[in-house]
């Protein structure tokens, strides 16, 4: 079930730091960004918190190479003085250009932190969220043979959940949750003109998870196949956009668990009219065991927009939305949710970025029922 809709941090000031474009003569790029945060549940009542956003870039490039390592975070304490991990993450990424028609790339991925108390994925009287571990290494190599692209990436994961605290100390062990996850995928486009492409995308993935479930008492372990086929459209500079459709299967490996299959479809679109606009937008399926009936299957969609303007060198609107919808297959249970938020960038001075933001969230989870909640956050970011 999805807890977060749209996909998008609000105030989140330190990517501002990343687009400096100050990386190619000066490698090291940070910021520190502090914050403060009032959000109104109709669940949860008000809450407020204080945030500190530390971030640094390193950049590192070559003839035929580049490589980037960023490690950053977002860490809070609220009014109960609750310190928070809200996400504490280093990630890498590295490029080679072994020849003009053969490419590959790796990266990794370590991330870390802590569930609210109030996120509409836990269940009621929960007091302190769960830590969240997840660790990813991917590899591609991407070759052109004539008007054909081919690209082969290996994927391996490593996700874990630790426990949730309820009311009176009870703890809520998730191991059942934790899980490693091996993938590999192939897909072999064919250019029609120079900027239109179609292609085929096939991916095999098993997950093996640490425990049985507790309430069917089976593992949960399960190859997943997906194929699809689609469309890309790039006009460099102006327009990128790619949308495809398939089916997904998700074969359990306990024969006492249906099989199921589902239709899935995703698509991403980028436009930038011009050098002060942005707009992007992107559609997402996912296929997986449910998070909120035992036993059965999840099938969910997820769609989000973002849209950039820089009014001037000093002032920058920001825009969101997003919405999600979460099928549970055999039990027709649904959840839906959607989002919507409006914010701005003022740079005082090159160093020195203020930063406003609103966000409305829509839930309607059949775990703790429907959830308003209206959030603003106000910031100052110092960058390098």
């Amino acid at each position: 079930m999805a807890s977060v809709v749209g996909g998008t941090s609000f105030g989140a000031a330190p990517v501002l730091a990343q687009d400096s474009g100050s990386s190619d003569t000066q490698p090291i790029d940070w910021s520190v960004g502090l914050r403060g945060g009032y959000s109104n549940s109709s669940l949860n009542g008000v809450t407020y918190e204080g945030i500190v956003t530390p971030d640094l870039r390193l950049t590192l490039q070559g003839p035929s190479n580049t490589s980037t390592l960023d490690a950053g975070g977002e860490f809070s304490i609220d009014q109960n003085k609750m310190v928070r991990i809200e996400d504490a993450h280093v990630n890498g990424d590295a490029t080679m250009q072994v020849n003009e028609d053969t490419s590959v790339e790796g990266t990794t991925g370590l991330s870390l932190k802590q569930l609210s108390q109030f996120d509409t994925s836990l269940p009621a009287g929960t007091t302190a969220g769960p830590l969240e571990f997840d660790g990813t290494a991917a590899g591609s190599l991407s070759r052109k043979l004539g008007h054909f692209d081919l690209k082969g990436t290996l994927t391996g994961e490593r996700f874990i959940e630790g426990p949730t605290t309820l009311t009176g100390g009870a703890r809520v062990d998730n191991s059942n949750l934790s899980y490693w996850r091996g993938a590999g995928e192939m897909r072999v486009g064919y250019e029609l003109t120079p900027v239109v492409s179609v292609f085929v995308d096939g991916e095999d993935s098993y997950s093996a998870f640490d425990a049985v479930d507790p309430n069917v008492l089976k593992f949960l372990n399960g190859r997943t196949y997906t194929l699809r086929g689609g469309l890309s459209y790039t006009q460099p500079g102006t327009l990128e956009a790619e949308a495809s459709f398939g089916r997904a299967w998700l074969d359990y490996t306990d024969p006492g668990i249906a099989d199921t299959q589902s239709w899935v479809a995703d698509g991403s679109v980028t436009f930038t009219p011009d050098e002060t606009t942005t707009l992007v937008g992107s559609l997402n399926t996912s296929l997986a065991p449910s998070t909120v009936v035992s036993g059965d299957t999840d099938v969910g969609y997820t769609l989000s927009g973002t849209a950039k303007y820089q009014v001037n060198p000093w002032l920058t609107l920001r825009g969101s939305t997003g919405a999600y919808r979460t099928v549970t297959l055999a039990a027709g249970d649904i959840d839906w949710g959607y989002s919507a938020g409006a914010g701005l960038d003022l740079a005082s001075s090159r160093h020195v970025v203020w930063s406003a933001d609103y966000l409305f969230t829509h839930d309607d989870s059949s775990i703790n029922g429907l959830n308003d909640t209206h959030a603003v956050t106000v910031g100052v970011t110092v960058k390098k």
